[in-house]
């Protein structure tokens, strides 16, 4: 089986070899719903598509498989294929799964970053930092900017990874066209970039964790402010991380975060979040 696309690598659906017309297509149609396209229930006939993609339904019906096993397409009953609804407590258990497997390895995997993986990060936070970027491109640019440390990951944490980021990758589309959510990425992100390029693991660690939760209740409460939090609050009371109050999210208010064992997570203030050193004392 053909490995799925990675997340956040800029579509290319002239990069398959010519004559694969199974990986052209299952990557024409993983853009499509991705980008929104093919909305959440949209019917995708197998007729229509194949007249479409002027390809023939066996390569269509092997290309809609790969899509329906990353969870992006379901079969229904008297419907056939149609794209796979975004719910949002899916994305809730990706965050928490991100949150329990990345800030964890930062540390061990520190030693191998190297100076021009510093510099790789620097550049994508250059892109992600100019004001003419389109959400998409933004999206792209902080995927490459996160992938330098997710390739020094052990082979298999990465694949766990990649399958959470295509369950996010929706909603974070969208997300990204909120200029408040632009800023805050770009601020945590120049905070972890310091702390790689410092070695210091413990200030990595924390503040990838802060990031990785702000963005997480950004994307959720930007669509539903009554989501009623399940595997985060598990997540987090696990890792020791305490938020004062998700009623003050729902009211529009930042909550505040802190930590209960080792942190070295700064002073920092979010539209989701916020650390205070009154609140950081308090929590340790």
């Amino acid at each position: 089986m053909v490995a799925a696309k990675q997340v956040g690598s800029d579509p290319d659906v002239s990069a398959p070899r010519r004559g694969d017309t199974v990986d052209r297509t299952y990557c024409l149609l993983r853009e499509r719903i991705l980008s929104g396209t093919y909305r959440p229930g949209v019917n995708l006939s197998q007729v229509r598509l194949a007249e479409e993609l002027a390809v023939s339904r066996t390569p269509l019906r092997e290309a809609l498989r790969r899509l329906e096993a990353e969870n992006l397409v379901v079969n229904q009953a008297n419907r056939g294929v149609v794209v796979a609804p975004i719910r949002l407590r899916d994305v809730e258990d990706s965050y928490s799964a991100r949150l329990l497997v990345e800030p964890a390895l930062i540390s061990a995997v520190l030693d191998e970053v190297t100076d021009a993986d510093a510099d790789a990060m620097a550049a994508a936070l250059a892109d992600m930092e100019d004001s003419r970027i389109s959400p998409r491109d933004f999206q792209l640019a902080h995927w490459r900017y996160h992938r330098v440390i997710l390739d020094r990951f052990p082979n298999g944490m990465q694949d766990v990874i990649e399958s959470h980021l295509t369950v996010i990758d929706r909603h974070q589309r969208m997300y990204f066209e909120r200029p408040a959510a632009v800023g805050d990425i770009t601020t945590t992100d120049t905070l972890f970039l310091d702390a790689i390029r410092n070695r210091d693991g413990l200030r990595a660690r924390s503040v990838l964790e802060f990031h990785l939760l702000d963005t997480a209740l950004g994307m959720i409460m930007s669509i539903d402010t009554d989501h009623e939090f399940d595997s985060l609050t598990t997540t987090l009371k696990g890792m020791g991380i305490t938020l004062d109050d998700f009623d003050r999210l729902r009211a529009g208010e930042s909550a505040r975060i802190g930590w209960r064992g080792d942190s070295d997570a700064p002073v920092l203030a979010t539209t989701n979040l916020v650390t205070t050193a009154d609140y950081l004392t308090a929590a340790s």
